[in-house]
């Protein structure tokens, strides 16, 4: 049988297939890994970088709720707990410190969001679940708040297809450890 490519590509190609065989062969650990060693990564306290929603026409645009400053802290447990809070950093401040008006009130409520609850590990699939037990909006609590994760140059990554929020396509929230 003779070969259609020159001795100098099929050196060529060569190269290059074991290249990508070396590259799927260490990737494959990474994409194997437990729920224990999912749970090693994530336990500890990780600080809010960003959030992003992709509209259905395609532009990107931060969470309204929280602004394009958005702060805010999500805490896993290694027995099973999390903790989420996220705010928007510019809302007005009260003008009476622990008596706000109704509509300050409001915008301080309008302006976060917080959870705190178990969480599960599904490493097969790539999900956090987390799984509220407490929350600022009384309809989340008992409810399962599927979360795919990845880690990208140590942050966690927490994005998604799937919102009920008109004209929204994705979402994604990029979290860092704190120190």
């Amino acid at each position: 049988i003779t070969s259609p490519f020159p001795p100098k590509e099929i050196s060529s190609m060569g190269k290059r297939i074991t290249l990508v065989a070396m590259l799927f062969s260490c990737s494959v650990p990474m994409l194997a890994q437990t729920e224990a060693e999912i749970r090693d990564r994530i336990v500890g306290t990780w600080k809010l970088v960003s959030t992003e929603q992709t509209m259905k026409d395609g532009t990107i645009r931060p969470y309204p709720q929280f602004g394009p400053h958005g702060k805010g802290f999500l805490m896993y447990a290694r027995d099973g707990y999390m903790c989420a809070d996220l705010v928007n950093p510019d809302r007005p401040k009260w003008a009476e410190p622990y008596h706000p008006s109704r509509e300050e009130g409001a915008a301080a409520a309008q302006g976060s969001f917080a959870y705190c609850g178990r969480y599960e590990i599904d490493a097969k699939k790539g999900e956090i679940v987390h799984l509220p037990e407490v929350a600022i909006d009384p309809g989340y609590v008992g409810t399962r708040q599927v979360r795919p994760y990845t880690f990208e140059d140590g942050r966690l990554v927490l994005s998604g297809t799937e919102t009920q929020e008109p004209g929204v396509a994705g979402w994604k929230i990029i979290w860092e450890k704190a120190h």
